[in-house]
């Protein structure tokens, strides 16, 4: 997994100013005069404009960012062409994902909403798709940003502000966890669409989430400049990485306790829980170098967003992480056997009121990031091994990208683990080469 980058891969970042010129220019691609907020007309159901609404080069389809503007003014092009989200509805037309529609008994994926809903910006209904809608734009802006109909003109006008385009019906993504929430809703799955684990069976890729480091490498379309903090706040990489994993612990409760996402008719859905309780190569023998936790062929929850955070707040809020510790200890021992509706119930709560509040409230100083770090090395001086017999390759993984972003957050810290988070990072390149041992070595060299 490549480190981080705050830089965009076609030029540099620049620190860039909203000049007048150009919000005239964007407005008028919508309106031949700047009408005021207050006179304009709003929809009640806004419709999906399309990119084609965004995507001049006085707009956000610059090649280069716009000297003189709030924004970098290139959004448009960094999205089509290095943001896999743009090819996300040409993934749909494989032979791989004709393939797995064919398992599926499914007809052609471009058409099918069960992959239209994740694959695209979805808009089955048409009365609420703009001119230049075009659902062959994959995960364009509006699935983020929200319908544009009614913050498409405004957001351009002299003295917008933030608070008003989103009065308008512009998404909020600054907040950590509105943003978190969004991105989850398809790379882990909400109340109407999911990727389970029949999907799972049929060929679909494993789904991965990190607030922060997916959010970067996406690339970045923005830019944390004096304005944007003046603007939105400060953004801190452990924040969003801390406020991410809360985020994806909500959402699992969520499913845990629906029981219609939860079960595949009598039986449970197999994709929350732990792959590797069941799937392994036996010709391999693997099962020699695992413990399976005392219980093998018992299938497990898959509990990595908890896990992760119980480690990471150890130091930092230990009498939450181990609440957290005690509920999650819980919900893996008593889930298959009634439920466990009340812990599930208890475990909402204290994600609620407690972890998300500490996650986006936390501090980016030294000694923060420094605890996160230690909390997170521990693991692998645990004496509670997992179905592995260490740690698996999902939590790695993840453990990895939080060190990461604590290290992005801090530049002291950064310097003092450099050539250790490289060494980590080069255990986990790929899943089918890791090596529970390695890593475990490699994170040891944090504490």
């Amino acid at each position: 997994m490549p480190n981080k980058t705050y830089q965009s891969p076609s030029s540099p970042i620049l620190v860039l100013k909203l000049t007048a010129c150009a919000l005239l220019a964007l407005a008028n691609l919508t309106t031949s005069s700047a009408t005021p907020n207050s006179e304009l007309s709003i929809n009640a159901h806004p419709r999906f404009m399309g990119t084609g609404s965004c995507s001049s080069s006085n707009c956000h389809g610059s090649v280069n960012p716009i000297k003189g503007s709030y924004v970098l003014q290139n959004e448009y092009y960094t999205w089509q062409k290095h943001d896999k989200h743009s090819k996300a509805y040409s993934d749909l037309n494989t032979p791989a994902a004709r393939k797995m529609a064919k398992h599926l008994k499914l007809g052609d994926p471009t058409k099918e909403p069960q992959c239209l809903a994740c694959h695209t910006t979805y808009v089955p209904e048409q009365s609420l798709r703009g001119e230049r809608y075009n659902v062959e734009d994959g995960v364009s802006c509006e699935s983020c940003h929200g319908a544009s109909e009614n913050w498409l003109r405004s957001h351009a006008e002299r003295g917008a502000t933030h608070e008003r385009n989103i009065s308008n019906g512009l998404n909020n993504t600054v907040s950590l966890d509105k943003r978190a929430k969004l991105c989850l809703s398809c790379h882990f799955g909400d109340e109407s669409k999911r990727v389970t684990h029949e999907l799972y069976g049929a060929g679909h890729p494993r789904l991965r989430f990190e607030l922060d480091t997916y959010g970067i490498l996406q690339p970045k379309h923005w830019e944390v400049d004096h304005d944007y903090i003046e603007r939105k706040g400060d953004y801190l990489p452990i924040r969003a990485w801390l406020v991410g994993q809360a985020a994806h612990a909500a959402s699992l409760t969520t499913v845990l306790a629906d029981p219609k996402a939860s079960k595949h008719g009598i039986f449970p859905e197999l994709s929350l829980f732990d792959c590797f309780s069941c799937h392994h190569d036996l010709s391999r023998q693997q099962w020699r170098d695992r413990s399976y936790g005392g219980a093998p062929g018992a299938v497990k929850l898959n509990l990595s967003s908890l896990d992760l955070l119980i480690a990471s707040i150890s130091k930092v809020a230990p009498e939450i992480s181990e609440e957290l510790k005690s509920l999650t200890s819980s919900l893996a021992a008593n889930y298959q056997r009634d439920g466990a509706a009340d812990t599930i119930k208890t475990l909402q709560a204290t994600l609620n009121s407690k972890v998300m509040p500490l996650s986006k409230q936390l501090a980016g100083d030294e000694q923060t990031c420094l605890k996160i770090i230690s909390g997170l090395a521990s693991v692998s001086d645990s004496s509670e091994k997992n179905v592995l017999g260490s740690i698996k390759y999902e939590l790695a993984e993840q453990i990895g990208m939080g060190i990461q972003a604590a290290l992005a957050t801090s530049p002291n810290v950064a310097k003092r683990y450099s050539a250790e988070l490289n060494n980590l990072f080069k255990t986990i390149e790929r899943p089918e080469s890791f090596k529970p041992s390695e890593f475990d070595k490699a994170l040891a060299r944090f504490l």
